[in-house]
This record gives C-alpha cells, structure tokens and sequence, in this order.
C-alpha cells in the first residue's frame, strides 16, 4: 500500500535517471542520496522510516515507506532583549514593547504575547507563538533539491542545468525524474540553458533493447509505488536492486566457470562487476593458448583492470559481464574475444620490444619525464629514492644496497612501451623485466611491490627491501609536492598526497621490523631537496606535518576510537611509532568503561584549567610545606605511580601502565576534595600548583585525558 497524503504518511519515491554513471561512483551515490534525502526529511520533520538506496548504470533511487503528509505544528519561542532592560510581567519596558512591535503585537497585547524565559546565556524576553506545519508536498521539492546537490561526485560536469535559477552541476546529465508522493507525481523542474527542462513524472524507463512480453524496449512506462517500478523494471530488464544484481551475477559467472571447468583467477569483486550492467549476463570468452606464455600479471591487467573481465585460472579463457540476458548468435563473446586477442598481441608486442634493453639502461630516459614543473624530471627523483631508500633501510630491517640499487630503478619502467599501453604495470613491468634479467630477488621484488599498500589497506610489500622503496616513494612525494605548493583539499587531490600519507602510515603500522617514527620519515625526504633553501623547507615541513598529524588521526581512529586516538596523539603525533600509538589507544580504549579511569579524565581537565600554560615557572615540590594531609598523600601516589608507569610503558606493557594510573584516582579524589590550591599565601599556592604540574605531566605520559572526558561514565563534577 502507498498510503495517501491525506491518511497521515505516504511513500515517498524518487528516481534521477541519467546517462551512464561510472561503476566505481555507483556505491557511494546510492547510498549517499538515501542518506542526504533521510537527513533532509529529518530536518524537515517529516519524519520517514529509513529510506532505501537502489540503482544502477542509469539510475538512482531512493525510497521512504512512510512519510508524513505535513509537518507538525510547533511552538517557536523568539527571544528578545534581556530581562534586565525588557522589564517583566505589567512592568514591560520601551525596549520589550519595541520587540513586540516587531512581531506584530500592540502595546495592548503585552502581558498576553510576553513572556521571561531562562536561556543558557541568561534570562531574556520571548513571544511564544504557534507555527503550523507545511504540507509535504510544498516541502518535498527542496528536500529533494538539497539531497541532489549534497552528492559528492569525483569528477561532476557542467550540462547547462538549473534549479531555482542557480547553476546545478552533477556527475551525469539527468534525463528523467520520478518523484512520486503517495503514488501522485510532486513537480519538481530542472532549467536546461539550451534544451528542454527535466521536469519529474511518474513515467520511469527500462534496458534501452530488450524487454518482455508486450512491454517495448526503451519506451517509457508509468509507475505508483517501488514495488511497480521494480516489478517494471523486472520486465524490461533491469535489476533494480545493487545486491541482488551482485547474486545474479556471482551465480552466472559460477555457471561459466562450470562451462570451461576452471575457476576464477582474481578477487576482483563482484559488486564492481555488477554495478556496469543494468542486467547481469555473462558470456565465455576464449583467447589463443600461446598467450598462457605471457606472465599472469600482465594477463590480468588486460583482463581485469582494462576490460573488467574475469580471467580465469590455468586457462585460456575468461568471463565478460554483459549488459545482455542472453548471447543466441554469439555476438557478444566474439567480440570480447576480438578486444581480448588485440590487447594480448599489444602486450605481447611491448614486453618483447622491452626486454631488448636492460631497465638500467633507460634510466638516463627518465630526464624526458617530468615529476613536477618545479621538483624537475624522474631523473632526480630516482637519485633522491636512492639514498632515501638506503637511510631507511637499516631502520626496516633491509639491505642497504640492495635497497639503494632497487630505488634508482624502481622508475626506469615508466619509459618502457609496456607501461605506455598499459599503466596499471608501473612497478610490475620493472620486476618482471629485472626477474628476467637475473637480478636478485631482493631487488627485483623491491622494484615490482614498490607502489604497495597504495593506502590503508592495500598488500604490503614482501620484502624488507621493498618497505624500504615504498616508504622512499611515498615520503618523496609528499615532501617535495608540498615544497612545490600543492595540496590536497576537500575532494580534490590531484597528485595522491592523502594515498601516499596513507601508504607511509600502513608502511609504519603494519611492516615488520619498521622502527621509525612519522618525524623521521618525512625529515629525511625533506632533506632531499637540498635545492630549496632552509626557511623554505622549514615552512613546508610544517605544513607537511599537519597534514601528515590529520591523515594519522583519521587512520588511527578507525574502529570508532577518535577520542583515544586524539588523547595518545595529542603534542607528540608524529614522535610516537604508529605500531606504538596504535598499541596506547587500544589500551586506552580497552579501560575506558573503568569509572576510576573516567574520574581521572575529569580531573585532567580540571587541573589544565587550574594551571597556568606553559612554560610554567613553578617551583619543585617541597613536601616541607604540605599543611594537610590530601598533599603528603597524593605526593606519595604521584611517585610510586610514576615509577610504575613509567616502567610499564617503557616496556610496552600500556594495558600496565594505564591500569596503575587509574589507582591514583583516591589519592586525586581526596586531593580536590580536601585541598584548596588557590590560596592567598603565594608559596602554598605554588608548591600546589607544581604538585598539579607533576600530576599533569604523568596523565601526559598516556595521553590527554580531557579528550576522554566527554562521555566518562563515572567522572565527578570539577
């Protein structure tokens, strides 16, 4: 049932159908506009059950079950001037008889209209007046403006659109819209500067040449509700549903490696696969048996990463996502298998062609590449990865030669005709021609695995010698682009700084034997470019830092940690090992239930707003001079406390350590219970501040606790 907008909800049903929109966009967009269109209707007040998120190629789609027919009325409180000039109850002043007038109200109506009310700020005149609520439909059309113009797209384009006469770019012209309330169509209009307008109907469109029964491929047919639109769609084949076109497509590929009895040779997800096709068919596709010669990498780079088929394993074969339910006169297949056959031969053709030419022979080429119009050509890059490579090396557990060696030619394939055709190879083609050549393994994996993690969560290089290259890539990168001025900011990042951020940090976290601290990894590439002078260097290093401290912060708050992560971070985000720092914050996470641990935290921020900032010029303690008890005591605590964390942390032992810090809580409690710290005998007062100053360095050592006080279960008041 869609409900009626007269019965209190109805379905709300909105469908953008546009020209292709890239597969690699499609699961961000469906879920971001049922979720800007819920946060919309929210503020709204309109109130709807969660709205669903569907599409495809050509279409995204949105829907809510149950959305309000209009907004409920509410009472809005307008607050004037202060009580203090606005008078009272039969005393109102020219001040609150002005506001009044404002709003419509004669000085007959003052002691009706007005009111005092107590805010936050104080207390304050106010008129309290009834609003009705808006009916949907007048609502709806910018509900559904602002959700459109919330996606985010990676590259949006410019189609001569409007609404509401402001310009409206979006990733792909919009060529129909279905918005339906309750089964009634909602206007809603899209300007064209040249064309006609888009203007939304209950008329949606199927698969542009097939369809079923006597329903006629590529014409319009009109729809009331989600479940006719899906069942429509059903017949005109289109499956509307991203997970169930994942299954379909799983099973057809299934039944095609049954066909050729071999198995798929890549994870190369089958959600992507889906997301390209409106129905998901499947073809066989075969190729010449010499081609099995080529290495797999090079297979699968035609296969998967240019022609998104799925190559499978140990066979001359593949299969191709169709747009299509069925192949009946082959068509199709042979031509994938046409495309496959060209591209095979191409890389045949230019592996042959490089393997004439030793890779270090190409190296004096990379002076005909450029970097960066100011950092130069890959000539000097490859310099700079070679002795950033080797002063790495002995950190990450490499050899330093090797390292060295692998790091001046780790660019050398960017002038080899098989990366010119093909640049998913970087890195690959030059390990594969090195393995060829007889180089040691050692360097010749360096050069191949160099582009790895490529961020968070990407493989990690196999060997010592390629954490070495990597690290010396990532970390070149993103100091001499930042000595250059660039940057990355909101979704633009042109040149990969957030991805090589993200590789150093993975590199830090997860390779084995890596001790280096984010400080002295990108110190060293700083020190590379030697060519800019040191202010310059100076300035960029700081920004470089900053942005570098955000990118960690972000990593190291994945699995919902953002205030432990910010409290072991805070004032030594870049001098701690990642492995180090992710180690505290899970401690830290792990004790944060504890109610000692929470009191604590609480107390961190009161003592911050007790001491002054720093630098402090306290006295040391002088126990001397305690005059009650709570001193003496939490002096005692303070130093069998920070021997004990002190020494649990230096071996690594956090959950320890933490856990002593947290037995401090009576000493802190009696403490601020007991004692007053602002007295007017100055030496009292500062023998107790510098008691607090000792108190704050050693919550310092875990980390600043005040992050961890906005939701202490068990903090006490400060």
């Amino acid at each position: 049932m869609n409900g009626e907008p007269g019965n209190g909800t109805a379905e709300l049903l909105v469908e953008i159908g546009c020209e292709e929109i890239p597969a690699g966009w499609l699961p961000d967009l469906v879920g971001g506009f049922a979720s800007h269109l819920q946060d919309a209707l929210e503020r709204e007040r309109l109130g709807p059950s969660r709205v669903r998120g569907l599409g495809g190629p050509r279409r995204l789609v949105a829907r809510a079950a149950s959305v309000a027919a209009r907004q409920p009325d509410r009472e809005e409180t307008i607050t004037g001037p202060p009580a203090r000039i606005g008078g009272g109850p039969g005393a109102w002043t020219r001040a609150a008889a002005g506001f009044a007038r404002k709003h419509g109200i004669g000085p007959e109506g003052l002691d009706a209209a007005l009111s005092v009310v107590t805010t936050p700020k104080g207390e304050y005149v106010a008129i309290r007046r009834a609003r009705p609520g808006r009916p949907a439909s007048e609502v709806l059309p910018g509900i559904l403006e602002s959700a459109l113009r919330a996606l985010h797209f990676p590259k949006a384009m410019e189609w001569d659109a409007r609404i509401s006469g402001v310009v409206f770019p979006f990733g792909r012209p919009i060529r129909w819209i279905v918005f339906l309330f309750g089964g009634e169509v909602v206007p809603f209009r899209i300007d064209r500067l040249h064309g006609a307008p888009v203007t939304a109907s209950d008329r949606s469109f199927g698969h542009r040449f097939r369809a079923r029964g006597d329903a006629a491929p590529g014409a319009a047919f009109r729809v009331r509700s989600l479940a006719e639109l899906e069942s429509e769609l059903e017949r005109r084949f289109v499956c509307l549903d991203p997970e169930e076109r994942a299954r379909r497509l799983e099973a057809a590929i299934a039944r095609r490696e049954a066909e050729a009895g071999a198995s798929r040779a890549t994870s190369l997800p089958v959600t992507e696969l889906a997301d390209l096709v409106e129905w998901p068919g499947t073809v066989l596709g075969r190729y010449p048996e010499s081609f099995l010669a080529l290495p797999e990498e090079i297979r699968h780079a035609v296969l998967v990463h240019h022609q998104k088929y799925v190559p499978l394993a140990g066979a001359p074969a593949f299969v191709a996502a169709t747009n299509l339910p069925d192949d009946p006169i082959g068509a199709v297949r042979r031509g994938s298998e046409r495309v496959v056959l060209a591209r095979l031969e191409d890389a045949q053709f230019f592996l042959d062609e490089d393997r004439r030419l030793p890779l270090a022979a190409r190296r004096d080429r990379l002076a005909g590449v450029s970097f960066h119009r100011r950092l130069g050509a890959f000539d000097a890059k490859a310099d700079r990865l070679e002795q950033l490579a080797k002063r790495i090396a002995p950190a990450v557990g490499a050899d330093p030669a090797a390292a060295a060696e692998a790091a001046g030619l780790a660019k050398c394939d960017l002038v080899t005709g098989l990366v010119g055709e093909f640049a998913s190879l970087q890195g690959v083609t030059g390990g594969l021609l090195l393995r060829d050549e007889g180089a040691p393994e050692s360097v010749w994996r360096a050069v191949y695995d160099h582009y790895r993690p490529g961020g968070l969560d990407g493989d990690l290089p196999r060997t010592p010698e390629g954490v070495a290259v990597s690290l010396a890539d990532s970390a070149d990168s993103l100091a001499g682009l930042t000595l250059a001025g660039e940057s990355a900011s909101g979704g633009g990042d042109p040149f990969g700084l957030r991805r090589a951020a993200f590789s150093v940090i993975r590199l830090l976290a997860d390779a084995p034997g890596v001790r280096l601290t984010p400080h002295r990894v990108l110190d060293l590439a700083l020190e590379g470019y030697g060519e800019f002078g040191g202010p310059e260097r100076s300035e960029a290093g700081n920004r470089l830092r900053a942005f570098f401290r955000d990118r960690l912060l972000h990593a190291l708050s994945r699995g919902g940690r953002p205030q432990e992560a910010r409290a072991v971070l805070a004032g030594r985000v870049l001098s701690l090992r990642v492995d180090d720092a992710h180690r505290r914050i899970e401690a830290l996470a792990a004790a944060r239930d504890g109610d000692d641990l929470a009191a604590l935290a609480a107390a961190a921020t009161r003592v911050r707003r007790i001491l002054p900032p720093p630098p402090r010029d306290l006295p040391a303690v002088a126990p001397d001079r305690f005059s009650e008890p709570a001193e003496a005591a939490l002096h005692a605590a303070l130093g069998a406390t920070r021997r004990q964390v002190e020494a649990a942390f230096a071996a690594s032992e956090y959950p320890e350590g933490i856990a002593a810090l947290a037995r401090l809580r009576p000493a802190v409690d009696r403490f601020f219970d007991d004692v007053l710290v602002m007295v007017e005998d100055e030496r009292v007062r500062r023998n107790r501040l510098a008691l607090l100053a000792g108190l704050d360095g050693l919550f310092a050592e875990v980390g600043d606790l005040r992050e961890l006080a906005g939701r202490a279960p068990g903090a006490r008041p400060g």
